[in-house]
């Protein structure tokens, strides 16, 4: 599901892709913490299934993320692009211990992203008509003027 709204002199995408488009993370990319993604180890870890976007009848929707508290170093760059993997409940909610950051261009946005990703909701996925947990990736892009920032 694409997504695009001017939001303060930015542009954020927010765009759910299958995650078969993406592969292994790459090289180089920052391990994020628990206290980073907000995961809580010590609560019960889920044992129903995970579907991919191409296995559901209705795939996961996004819903717009606005990126509110974003530091200033931020502001003053031209652009910014991070992709983030997780997991979205059937709830709705993230699986916070299921974030990983898989690419980004300015730590400051991504660190601005995870921050409001961590309270994200969205549409769950649904499959024969029960909501079911889906894998998603997830890209935010930010141009300082406004423009949208073409993906990869």
């Amino acid at each position: 599901m694409l997504e695009f709204r001017p939001l303060l002199g930015m542009a954020v995408l927010n765009l759910v892709l299958p995650g078969r488009l993406f592969g292994q993370v790459a090289d180089g990319t920052r391990k994020l913490s628990t206290a980073e993604t907000g995961c809580d180890a010590s609560q019960r870890v889920p044992t129903d299934s995970v579907y991919e976007a191409d296995a559901v009848d209705e795939p996961v929707k996004a819903e717009h993320l606005p990126i509110a508290d974003m530091p200033l170093r931020v502001r003053e760059a031209l652009t910014g692009r991070s992709v983030f993997r997780f997991i979205i409940e059937a709830s709705g909610h993230i699986d916070r211990c299921s974030i990983e950051l898989i690419e980004e261009d300015t730590p400051a946005w991504s660190d601005a992203v995870l921050k409001e990703l961590r309270y994200a909701r969205y549409r769950p996925a649904r499959l024969g008509g029960q909501k079911v947990r889906q894998r998603v990736f997830q890209i935010f892009t930010y141009h300082q003027d406004g423009r949208f920032l073409n993906g990869r």
